[in-house]
């Protein structure tokens, strides 16, 4: 089980092409604040789905079918389906 498993429910439960959610959304349907990396960092958000490379937060949205877009100055992301 992954952290990031409720982000990846939220997302297998959305029926549009693409959703956008804030940070803070994201950290309501965790339940946790994100890494700090997440909100420095654009290669965090990154569609690099490697359990060795770390990147398991990539695992729930792409196991979920979307791929993410973030903007660090809006705090933001869209998720788009793949």
């Amino acid at each position: 089980m992954s952290a990031y498993d409720p982000l990846r429910r939220k997302l297998e439960s959305m029926r549009g092409q693409a959703v956008r959610l804030t940070f803070s959304e994201i950290e309501e349907i965790l339940g946790r604040p994100l890494p700090a990396s997440a909100s420095k960092f654009s290669a965090w958000w990154g569609n690099e789905s490697s359990r060795k490379a770390g990147h398991t937060q990539a695992m729930a949205w792409l196991d979920a079918g979307f791929k993410a877009r973030v903007s660090l100055k809006q705090r933001a992301v869209e998720f788009h389906r793949a």
